[in-house]
């Protein structure tokens, strides 16, 4: 863009972008503003290094690309704030079902729009988080196999993310009955249409996706099997190494990602922002 300072760096043949010459704790211009959500419409996952932000930094940068969603998941909220989550492991806190193929919350009506990721305290070397473009998987099916998944539902349930559940269950059981109450099981487009760039989506990820509905079970599980493994395939895929004060932004409608847990039993320390806009998936 044309008297941007912004310096926007593809790391990725699918997916994945570095932003350089940008202080997120300074003004960034209404211009600068439309050429990062563009950018993250194009590059899916974008990250920020050699940032210093307060927790109220990373919100403030968050909502550049969607307004801010408290978030009830199995993390801590950090100082009781309900747009930041604490993401910590140490020996006594070992990762939980992060180490698997996921979108966010894709049991809501309404999905998370994208994340915010601020790392703190980094193990080095270690504790990478890998995303997979389901625009490039999508991309990668036949024709007859993009006309037979067209209309089809999969049904997404808060139940199959069992690690998660049983943390919101040693909550307490009245916490634990009313979260699974108010989070009945939902079936929603199998391919969906991204809200802002038109792309076609595989939305089906292992931790929430049930079944697809109408078909006999075995077909059923033998189609996403055979999807669910495309976010296994090098091709779609961007692998973060974290280095203290990035800030990692990705697109939860378009990507799948899961944590390397190699970490375990060293302390790592991130800060989670969660945005919507995105509204329901069609």
């Amino acid at each position: 863009m044309k008297n941007s300072r912004l310096e926007i760096e593809a790391v990725g043949a699918r997916l994945g972008a570095v932003i350089h010459n940008v202080d997120l704790t300074a003004e960034i211009s209404d211009g600068e503003k439309d050429e990062l959500r563009r950018a993250l419409d194009d590059h899916q996952v974008i990250v920020f290094p050699e940032q210093d932000l307060t927790p109220d930094d990373q919100k403030e940068a968050t909502r550049i690309f969607g307004p801010l969603l408290p978030s009830d998941t199995f993390f801590d909220h950090l100082d009781d704030d309900p747009e930041v989550e604490i993401v910590i492991n140490d020996e006594n806190t070992p990762p939980t079902g992060t180490a698997q193929w996921h979108a966010d919350l894709t049991w809501a009506a309404e999905p998370p729009g994208g994340t915010s990721l601020y790392s703190r305290v980094i193990p080095k070397g270690k504790g990478d988080t890998v995303w997979a473009s389901m625009t490039a998987a999508y991309d990668s099916l036949s024709d007859k196999m993009k006309v037979y998944l067209e209309d089809l539902k999969v049904v997404h349930s808060w139940d199959m993310g069992f690690p998660g559940r049983q943390i919101i269950f040693q909550r307490g059981g009245e916490h634990y009955i009313e979260h699974k109450t108010a989070n009945p099981p939902i079936a929603q487009p199998l391919i969906r249409t991204h809200p802002r760039t038109g792309r076609k989506i595989i939305n089906a990820n292992p931790t929430f996706a049930s079944h697809i509905a109408g078909i006999p079970q075995p077909e059923s599980q033998g189609i996403l099997d055979f999807l669910l493994s495309l976010s296994a395939r090098p091709e779609f895929q961007y692998r973060h190494k974290w280095r203290e004060g990035t800030l990692a932004v990705w697109d939860n409608s378009a990507t799948q990602h899961m944590a390397v847990d190699d970490f375990f039993p060293e302390y790592r320390e991130l800060t989670r922002v969660t945005f919507g806009g995105h509204g329901a998936p069609y």
